[in-house]
């Protein structure tokens, strides 16, 4: 068995590793978009998938990665976000009786956000649009999470989890919210 140190007689030991993947949605909001005069609502389901890999050291502490992407339709006329990010992960683990584990924790890291924000409806041709605002930058995150997993088999959990997506920079076109996961987590 591997084993590191934390600290003069004590020990966090390797307990296994677990990865899985994850759907998501939720409910955000990014307040009132204006282009070219025109305002656009951004709020809504925004939609996504994406995965985490933790290795267990000693009884609670699990550290690992996680990544995901996630993908919002908002506005009068189909605007699109999308948010793509992922970072270092560390949470909290406790196990009940019965097998079921609660967490929380946070992960800390970046995405990249893409935005099209469209205030009239896109004619089908080759021309271009007047009053459409594309915008694409990087924003360092914090993500804290909070999550339940139940035990299907020995290896397998179904995960439900929720987080919300915190930006370190100014980004006043990003959308605030809670998203809610669902999946499996392979366990060895």
């Amino acid at each position: 068995m591997i084993s590191f140190s934390a600290e003069a007689g004590g020990r966090l030991e390797y307990r296994g590793f677990s990865g899985g993947m994850m759907l998501h949605s939720g409910w955000v909001n990014g307040g009132q978009m204006e282009i070219g005069g025109a305002m656009q609502k951004m709020e809504g389901l925004p939609t996504g998938i994406g995965g985490a890999l933790k290795v267990q050291l000693g009884d609670h502490l699990r550290v690992g990665t996680e990544g995901y992407t996630s993908a919002l339709a908002y506005g009068d006329f189909n605007s699109s976000l999308s948010v793509g990010w992922g970072g270092l992960l560390v949470d909290w683990a406790f196990v009940d009786r019965s097998g079921k584990t609660s967490f929380f924790g946070a992960t800390v890291g970046g995405g990249s956000v893409k935005n099209l924000t469209l205030n009239t409806e896109p004619a089908d041709d080759f021309v271009a649009e007047e009053g459409v605002s594309f915008r694409r930058y990087a924003v360092p995150l914090i993500t804290p999470f909070v999550g339940m997993e139940y035990p299907l088999t020995e290896r397998i959990n179904v995960v439900v989890k929720a987080d919300c997506l915190i930006p370190l920079s100014d980004a006043p076109d990003f959308p605030l919210g809670v998203r809610l996961y669902v999946g499996f987590m392979f366990g060895h």
